[in-house]
């Protein structure tokens, strides 16, 4: 006898497994949540480009923002002086489909096994996350090569992060295009020695309940937002970076049946497994980054 699935039961927090398995919704919003959370490179690279129906755009690379000429003065009925400008380096970014699967065995539906199903879930969008993530980080790394070498090692007694980042952005500046730094991308270990420095601390308010030494937090300083990031390439520990300039992250939107999600997250569909008892899960990110000004961002290198 044929049988179907019945609707959702709650009993507290508790939610049938077979429910899950026949929602593709529900699959999509577990796995946007557990990918926001262990994101750091699309806060890095602010921008957003929709490339559906092509899958590939040209971009320019560090283009100006200034005429190359001087303005003249102009007497009278002169001639006013031509100019051109710098159109920047053309690049080409392709979008790739970055995708995995996996397989829900009747067994567990049956056995409503939420630990098991949700653990499934976990993996295959913390593959995705931070596979993606990394490729964002790479990108960024290999494209950046302006550098600030600490004054003192982190590590060191008399180490001044804040100047060290603060100088870190004047590069930035004195570009003269229009950057303004306001992230800070560090590896765990430089964000304890960042937070734990004494010249760091003793800048930061003491009043409240939400201090810096009673939290252990550090949102902002000095408009920088600090983030935390186990993805950075080897060899790479501190930028500062300018979120708004520094590049964006093109994404298609291939469509199909039965895919739910967005392409800025991570798409999901759900079907039952053919011939078999149980269903397949395939989730994937269509998408790629694009570091359009990579003066927008410097290294903060370890000293010497």
């Amino acid at each position: 006898m044929t049988t179907y699935p019945t609707n959702p039961t709650l009993s507290g927090q508790k939610i049938t497994v077979d429910w899950l398995m026949n929602n593709p919704v529900v699959i999509y919003r577990t796995l946007r949540g557990l990918v926001e959370q262990r994101l750091i490179g699309d806060k890095l690279l602010a921008g957003r480009v929709d490339l559906t129906g092509s899958g590939s755009a040209v971009f320019a690379v560090s283009e100006g923002i200034f005429a190359n000429r001087s303005a003249e003065r102009v007497v009278g009925t002169g001639e006013y002086p031509l100019t051109d400008d710098d159109p920047g380096i053309p690049a080409l970014a392709v979008t790739d489909k970055w995708g995995l699967a996996t397989e829900i065995p009747q067994d567990l539906i049956a056995h409503n096994r939420m630990d098991v199903v949700r653990r499934k879930l976990v993996k295959l969008a913390n593959r995705i996350a931070f596979g993606f993530d990394a490729l964002v980080l790479s990108a960024i790394a290999t494209a950046v090569t302006q550098e600030q070498q600490q004054g003192a090692a982190w590590s060191a007694a008399g180490a001044d992060p804040f100047l060290d980042l603060m100088l870190g952005g004047a590069k930035v500046d004195e570009n003269n295009q229009g950057y303004d730094v306001n992230v800070v991308a560090l590896t765990p270990t430089e964000f304890a020695r960042a937070v734990a420095a004494a010249k760091v601390i003793e800048r930061m308010p003491r009043e409240g309940s939400s201090t810096l030494v009673i939290t252990g937090r550090m949102i902002q300083i000095a408009g920088l937002t600090f983030l935390k990031t186990t993805n950075m390439p080897s060899g790479v520990k501190r930028l500062v970076v300018d979120s708004t300039q520094l590049g964006s992250i093109a994404t298609e939107r291939l469509g199909g049946t039965g895919w739910t999600g967005g392409p800025d997250d991570v798409e999901t569909n759900v079907e039952p497994l053919q011939g078999r008892d149980g269903f397949l899960i395939r989730a994937r990110k269509v998408a790629v980054p694009m570091v359009q000004e990579p003066n927008a961002a410097v290294e903060i290198t370890d000293a010497a």
